[in-house]
């Protein structure tokens, strides 16, 4: 089989790199990709962009991809997935209509609503002013969440307990030319209390394979401070959610999402992402990405046992059931991935970022790289490139993330730190406090 990747990061690799150890897969493409994924033997990068359709359906063709796994939200919020299957190719993520559970929070909270998923309580508001009455009578302490409708790139969601804060956001979102997030509608939630959890699946549109639970770390600084970023680390929770909370996600979650996108005619294939705050026996999903996290993936993919490609490419064709015993399963021990970012990182402007500074690590500990064999150990790269002299530098703000497995969470951790101390580049900066 000729597997295309569409995407550039952590995640990405970590994906081709499952995804190599396929003995179905003989040629893996990636678009773009980065240079961290060329040290896999089977892997090729193709430049473009994941935002241009005409070009991925034209690239697939040519080279005659058998299997197409989306990385990224806006490809899949453009239409990739209808664009290629209408030329015969399998994809497994979501169609566009199928994608809006992620990329308008309103639909996702409307769609939830209908199809009885438990979620916070909200009002939609369709312009700035509507918004301000809302607010108007609002207990701001027990805190107010401000949702942009659209995709934003993780910066459209702000949660407050201060009613400056939260009026300055609906302006900034809705009014403010100066402001990234443009936003003509927005959610105005509760706050959720308890502890946040993501839960995966595969889905082929009618069933579903668990894929586990990871936390994730969102703060740049230790104990949570400094701005959000795209995400600093996580870990895999061992023995937690207990089973009986997990068969009610299993249940109430991802099978009411399967059923209620089927009835309404656009069944999910592909991964689905459930972002959940558990407070005793009470679950309640905070939002629904339609594609696997960053780090989630490079916390994840380490522990799956089993062939990927067979398990996607049956869910891309609806197949899931016919897999029986040749389906993937998990390990029961449990990750940890801590990344590592460029000087300046989550900068507005990324020109306040140290970039191009040579990387320092241990050989082979790149999947695919000749060396040392680090068993259970691996390095994936998201804003690294080689530069002229072929040295391997960072180009961007989350530059690379250990993984590492352990019996529990204190080895896994203590294994992926101990990684970590070998690594190296001028304004390195990671948190220290994954897994505490």
């Amino acid at each position: 089989m000729k597997v295309l990747i569409l995407g550039s990061g952590g995640r990405e690799h970590a994906m081709a790199w499952k995804v190599a150890q396929s003995k179905l897969a003989n040629a893996i493409y990636c678009l773009p990709g980065n240079d961290g994924m060329t040290f896999i033997e089977k892997v090729s990068k193709i430049p473009g962009s994941v935002s241009d359709i005409p070009l991925i359906v034209s690239k697939a063709k040519e080279l005659s991809i058998d299997l197409v796994i989306v990385g990224p939200e806006d490809p899949l919020s453009l239409g990739v997935t209808d664009a290629l299957e209408k030329e015969g190719i399998k994809v497994f993520g979501p169609s566009k209509e199928a994608a809006k559970l992620e990329a308008s929070k309103v639909f996702s909270k409307n769609f939830m609503l209908e199809n009885d998923i438990p979620t916070a309580k909200s009002f939609s508001c369709d312009s700035y002013e509507s918004a301000m009455k809302v607010l108007d009578s609002w207990d701001f302490n027990s805190g107010v969440v401000i949702k942009a409708d659209e995709l934003a790139a993780g910066k459209g969601v702000v949660v407050t307990s201060s009613e400056a804060e939260a009026r300055k956001t609906l302006f900034d979102f809705m009014k403010n030319p100066d402001c990234t997030v443009k936003a003509s509608k927005v959610l105005i939630e509760e706050k959720l209390s308890g502890k946040e959890v993501s839960a995966f699946a595969i889905c082929d549109g009618e069933n579903f394979i668990s894929l586990g639970y990871a936390c994730d770390y969102k703060r740049v600084g230790d104990k949570d401070q400094g701005p959000n970023t795209g995400g600093m680390g996580g870990y895999s929770p061992k023995n937690w959610p207990e089973d009986a909370t997990k068969k009610f996600i299993e249940e109430r979650v991802f099978k009411r999402v399967l059923q209620g996108m089927s009835r309404r005619g656009f069944p999910y294939k592909g991964f689905l992402f459930a972002g959940l705050m558990i407070d005793g026996p009470s679950v309640k999903v905070i939002e629904f990405n339609v594609r696997m996290g960053d780090p989630e993936t490079q916390i994840l993919l380490p522990l799956v046992e089993g062939d990927l490609v067979p398990t996607l490419f049956a869910a891309a064709k609806g197949e899931i059931t016919k897999l029986g015993n040749s389906a993937i399963s998990l390990r029961s021990e449990t990750s940890v991935h801590i990344v590592m970012t460029s000087k300046g990182y989550p900068s507005i402007d990324g020109t306040q970022m140290l970039l191009n500074q040579p990387i320092s690590y241990p050989v082979g500990l790149i999947p695919g790289e000749e060396g040392i064999d680090f068993s259970d150990k691996f390095l994936f790269l998201a804003g690294a490139k080689k530069n002229k002299d072929q040295v391997l530098v960072n180009s961007g703000g989350r530059v690379l993330g250990v993984t590492a497995i352990g019996s529990d969470l204190k080895e896994a951790r203590e294994s992926a730190y101990a990684i970590l101390s070998q690594i190296s580049f001028d304004g390195a900066h990671f948190r220290r406090d994954i897994g505490l």
